[in-house]
Formats: structure tokens, C-alpha cells, sequence
């Protein structure tokens, strides 16, 4: 019983994260920290979900906490943190451009090494999953197999087994 509450509860959890407001911050070159509301979210691009209440649906528009991007450089902007519903129903990608200054070079390099970082982490996932599903089917290969039942039957003195 308590297994099957559990569960529920974790379905309603899952749920409720999915049907949330996704606004992705993006920045050109990649890279920047992401600080919402002096909360480090990680570097750009970051997905966030949000859960705008049946007000701000109804004004059609809703605002966030405010969001910056600080570069390797140390430039910084700011992301808006107002949302128009009706525009974007369905959550909204931002991408600030990096504004002209010196420090350009470093921000792009570190935008290079995230990117590789990236890269890897997708490689290696790539060869986690193969691993396992390498191992589920030696797994398989190894388990004795379920005889089948033997039926026989016996017609004129004849007997006949599958």
C-alpha cells in the first residue's frame, strides 16, 4: 500500500515537472553562468521550468525572478524576466548576444572547452548505454533456457512426444 502511494506520488511529481513553463537562456558565444536570482543555474544554455498560475494566464503574460549572464570575461547582461503567454505558450528560448568589450577571445575559448566538455559527456553516456545493453545481452546469453513442457499423446499404439 505504501509502495502504491509512493508511486503515485512520484507520477504526480514527474507530471507536474513536464507540464511546466520552459524558458531556455541561451548566450552567444555559449557559455556564461547563468545566475537566477543570485542562484548559479549553470552554464548557458540552461532550461528552467517555471509554473506560471492561472492569473498570470489569464493576463497572459507572467514574470520570472531576474537572470543574468556573466561571461569567462566578466561581462555581464540581463535576461528579461517577463513572458508573454500568448506569444509563447509553450516556453521560449532567449539567447543574449555577448555585448562588444575586450575579453571576446577568452569567452569564445570558453565556449570551446564547454563544448568539448559536451561532447565527451554525450560520448561517454554513448558508451555507458552500449556497455549495458553489451552486458543485458550476455546476460540473456548466459541464462539457461526455459525447457518447454513435453507433451505426448499415444494414438494406436503409437506415441507421439514434441
Amino acid at each position: 500500500m505504501k509502495s502504491q502511494r509512493f508511486l503515485g506520488l512520484l507520477l504526480i511529481f514527474f507530471l507536474s515537472g513536464c507540464s511546466g513553463y520552459r524558458i531556455t537562456y541561451n548566450t552567444e558565444p555559449i557559455g556564461a553562468a547563468v545566475i537566477c536570482n543570485g542562484i548559479n543555474e549553470g552554464y548557458s544554455p540552461v532550461k528552467l521550468n517555471y509554473s506560471p498560475d492561472e492569473d498570470a494566464r489569464q493576463r497572459g503574460f507572467f514574470s520570472t525572478v531576474p537572470c543574468r549572464a556573466i561571461w569567462s570575461s566578466g561581462v555581464t547582461k540581463d535576461f528579461s524576466n517577463t513572458w508573454d503567454l500568448n506569444e509563447f505558450p509553450n516556453g521560449v528560448i532567449q539567447t543574449l548576444r555577448r555585448p562588444s568589450g575586450e575579453g571576446y577571445s577568452q569567452d569564445a575559448e570558453f565556449a570551446l572547452k564547454i563544448q568539448n566538455m559536451e561532447s565527451q559527456r554525450r560520448a561517454a553516456k554513448a558508451a555507458e548505454d552500449a556497455a549495458r545493453a553489451a552486458e543485458d545481452a550476455a546476460y540473456e546469453r548466459s541464462r539457461p533456457k526455459i525447457q518447454q513442457p513435453i507433451s505426448c499423446f499415444s494414438y494406436a499404439g503409437i506415441t507421439t512426444c514434441n
